[in-house]
């Protein structure tokens, strides 16, 4: 492919991976704009990227895989981190919680683009964007029940499934109602209050082993 050849002493490969990751940005920049996605297309894209379109499918097959590869950058930037400030779990349980929460909070409140990728209303509407939303819960709500188990167990319980489930999306909640302003509260008693809430779920649940605990007659 000619676009791959060396030009001015810079290998073809490079200048792909640069517009590729101009594209990313401008992307990102059309999806998460404050008034909604309405200007997110492939001519859209490429005209503010400053590139036409044969520059766009070299690396894309259409708006919606850009779409799925601008929000995958994001829960890659802020899973890797949280899950790195969770190292020491284990040793010191709400040290290690409470600095990977905080993590999380932070690499999403720094970013305004972040915000609105995991929970903007108009971009449910862009239906990558809201299949990939139901990807990262899985991932969050597996990634949280393996962690309230200290990795012990290959697949956590049903009970712990179930907090797991209850956890992410009431973090999910909180940090919307947070960003957009509902909930009037410092950062810190949002990670304060979210911590105290994970570490309650081991205790909550290890007792019942499993299984299915029915309220008394």
């Amino acid at each position: 492919m000619d676009q791959l050849r060396t030009y001015g002493g810079r290998p073809g490969a490079d200048r792909r991976d640069e517009r590729r990751t101009r594209l990313l940005a401008v992307g990102n920049e059309l999806l998460t704009a404050p008034d909604g996605p309405g200007g997110f297309s492939v001519r859209g894209v490429c005209r503010e990227a400053g590139l036409t379109p044969r520059y766009f499918y070299e690396s894309f097959t259409d708006a919606g895989e850009l779409a799925r590869a601008v929000y995958d950058e994001c829960i890659a930037a802020i899973t890797t981190p949280a899950l790195e400030a969770l190292r020491d779990l284990g040793t010191d349980d709400r040290a290690a919680v409470r600095r990977g929460l905080a993590t999380l909070v932070d690499l999403i409140a720094d970013d305004p683009s972040r915000g609105r990728l995991l929970f903007s209303p108009a971009l449910a509407a862009v239906p990558e964007i809201a299949e990939q939303r139901v990807v990262s819960t899985r991932l969050f709500v597996r990634l949280v029940g393996v962690e309230a188990t200290n990795r012990k167990v290959p697949e956590p319980s049903g009970p712990v499934r179930v907090a797991a489930e209850l956890l992410v999306g009431g973090v999910a909640q909180v940090v919307s109602a947070w960003l957009e302003g509902h909930l009037d509260v410092d950062r810190d008693v949002i990670i304060d209050t979210l911590t105290t809430s994970f570490l309650s779920l081991g205790p909550a649940v290890e007792p019942r082993g499993g299984g299915v605990t029915r309220p008394p007659d």
